[in-house]
């Protein structure tokens, strides 16, 4: 093998001094654990590196580093190790390890780390300067307008999730010629200090891996081919072409005791619950993420945000928010002085059977009742807890955004501590900026509390049937697609023909038809499209329903009325048929229609289900 040995540069402490080892504090204490944290910032820079007109692709491995890989690592990366004792004592531990793990971070189709290596070196009329603020500066504000945040403090976390406090960073950036490709290695440890020519000379505990300077030692990134070469032998996915971006691998992953699957699904949670909005599949492809979670060469699923509950019911409201228009859709203002805020947008629905991914300490709640708070730039900074409503089959929804205006944006977005988890008006001076971050936050507490504690509306007039227009519209009132005299329109679900196949078979929520009379009563017909996985492992479709009755001020579910029933299901071609609440599927795909019989006055609403013999 050709590789030539990196070479190490701890940091002194300048003539001025340095901010050292409490560099490992300037991420503060976030609310969210070390993963989240770690898949939040990372993500969130991608966002902003994400320059080149299309949704940047977002890979994350964590995998097991083969033995010819961690050899090169020991040989070639790490022959030369830093004085300091912890520093040294937890590298040589991840270096003398058998199977050592590491999780990636990578990104496609962005900009990748350009611009000058040196922090001290920055020639005149330079404009990019991601290499140094990533890799040598601390805390540098962002140059993204709408960005996802301050760029800079969140790589704190990445070592953090390190065991030996160690990354390697592997780039391709966009336009920089033949120094495009760049790879480097950084460690943070505690600061030390070593004699020299008879005084001490301190140094603050950064590290940096790569080819020395001539004149001062300072080390620069291996670039070109032998960088290439370097990242392909320790494993790194391969950047050829224009495949611009980078790759950020955190050595000796701290898995605390977890399997590497329940951490790849873990980091499938993070990713929906913090960037559900850039997944959405109406979002546009210039602004859309595409992820992928793999753990030691298997990829693991990845639901769309509207195939995952709770996740569907905030992607309606979503949707709502990004119009201005919807179910229940309100300005958020301020009066003095006067601004217009953001818009928050409320859905409410039948609580959605959940299928963690998880089965312990799961993001997701078990019953919604929370507004997801973003900025323009759609990615989730944290969600506000408000109360359920009354009933407990019930949940709600809410998504607010900040308005896009420079003032207001700019407000929220100083707002935030380092690890852009929270709004706090505290962190502002006295002004308009911290005005409109109370106000805002203070009208979405009250709706938020506002939404458990609202007045039921007056139960059915009477037990005769009524019109079947007046059941329709009422119908109308609790599902998402339906017209006012009761005839339904047909939606046809994405990817319910042709594609790639789902992970696993499934069925799209129903959607109400239509409405049929005769001398028993009145039965909703609802249709449901059931696609098979590749190994057609879909052995029976089941649907339940459930009543809602509209009140004047929210929709509510009762015990003590009579509750639906489904009579029967059957194909929309004909071919089979079940006189219950469950039909065999036998592998096979397509539309179904459930039929529904209803109590008197009621909206109904019906939630399908596809299992496997296992499952049944």
């Amino acid at each position: 093998m050709s590789l030539t040995p990196l070479r190490l540069h701890s940091e002194p402490y300048g003539s001025t001094g340095n901010i050292g080892e409490n560099f490992r504090r300037l991420l503060g204490a976030p609310s969210m654990d070390p993963l989240q944290t770690v898949i939040r910032e990372a993500v969130q820079n991608v966002a902003d590196a994400a320059k080149l007109g299309t949704g940047p692709e977002i890979f994350i491995r964590i995998r097991r580093l083969a033995h010819h890989q961690i050899a090169v690592l020991r040989e070639k990366f790490f022959s030369d190790l830093p004085d300091e004792g912890k520093s040294r004592t937890h590298l040589d531990e991840f270096l003398a390890r058998e199977e050592p793990v590491v999780m990636e971070i990578c990104d496609f189709a962005t900009t990748g780390l350009g611009g000058p290596t040196r922090a001290d070196r920055i020639p005149i009329g330079t404009t990019t300067l991601d290499f140094i603020n990533f890799l040598r500066n601390i805390g540098t504000p962002r140059d993204t307008e709408h960005g996802g945040g301050t760029y800079g403090f969140g790589k704190v976390a990445l070592y953090r999730m390190s065991r030996c406090s160690t990354i390697l960073v592997d780039t391709l950036a966009a336009g920089d010629g033949a120094e495009a490709r760049r790879l480097i290695g950084c460690h943070i440890g505690s600061s030390f200090e070593r004699s020299e020519s008879g005084m001490l000379r301190r140094y603050t505990g950064r590290h940096w891996w790569g080819v020395p300077d001539a004149d001062d030692g300072v080390v620069d990134p291996l670039t070109g081919g032998a960088a290439e070469e370097m990242a392909t032998a320790v494993g790194f996915l391969p950047r050829g072409g224009n495949r611009t971006g980078t790759s950020i691998m955190i050595l000796d992953l701290d898995t605390e005791g977890d399997e590497l699957e329940t951490i790849g699904k873990r980091v499938v949670e993070a990713l929906l619950w913090n960037f559900w909005p850039r997944m959405m599949r109406d979002v546009p492809s210039d602004r859309r993420f595409h992820c992928t979670v793999e753990v030691d060469g298997v990829a693991l699923d990845v639901p769309a945000p509207e195939d995952f509950a709770p996740l569907d019911l905030f992607a309606k409201a979503m949707r709502s928010a990004r119009k201005g228009s919807g179910n229940d859709v309100r300005k958020i203002t301020s009066q003095r002085p006067t601004k217009d805020l953001g818009w928050l947008a409320i859905e409410k629905g039948l609580r959605s059977q959940r299928r963690p991914l998880i089965r312990e300490e799961s993001l997701f709640p078990a019953v919604t009742r929370h507004i997801a708070l973003m900025r323009p730039v759609e990615l989730v900074v944290r969600y506000l807890e408000g109360d359920p409503l009354p009933d407990e089959r019930l949940e709600w929804a809410g998504v607010f955004i900040a308005s896009s205006e420079v003032e207001v944006e700019r407000a929220f977005a100083d707002s935030e501590p380092p690890a852009h988890d929270d709004w706090i008006p505290e962190n502002l001076p006295k002004g308009p900026a911290k005005t409109y971050v109370k106000v805002a936050l203070r009208e979405l507490k009250a709706r938020a509390f506002e939404l458990g504690n609202m007045a039921h509306g007056p139960g059915p007039a009477s037990a005769s049937g009524p019109p079947l227009a007046r059941v329709a519209g009422k119908l109308g009132a609790a599902l998402e697609g339906v017209s006012g005299d009761g005839a339904g329109r047909n939606r046809i679900v994405a990817g319910s023909a042709g594609g790639a196949r789902p992970p696993r078979a499934r069925a799209s929520r129903p959607v109400f038809v239509r409405l049929e009379r005769d001398h028993v009563g009145t039965t909703a017909i609802f249709a449901t499209d059931v696609r098979q996985d590749a190994r057609r492992s879909g052995a029976f479709l089941t649907a339940e329903a459930a009543v809602a009755i509209e009140g004047t001020a929210a929709v509510r579910i009762d015990d003590i009325i009579l509750q639906p029933s489904i009579v029967s299901i059957r194909s929309a071609d004909g071919r089979s048929s079940s006189a219950s609440d469950r039909i065999s599927l036998e592998g096979a795909e397509g539309q179904y229609e459930i039929f529904v019989r209803m109590p008197p006055d009621c909206a109904v609403t019906v939630e399908a289900q596809v299992l496997t013999e296992s499952d049944a």
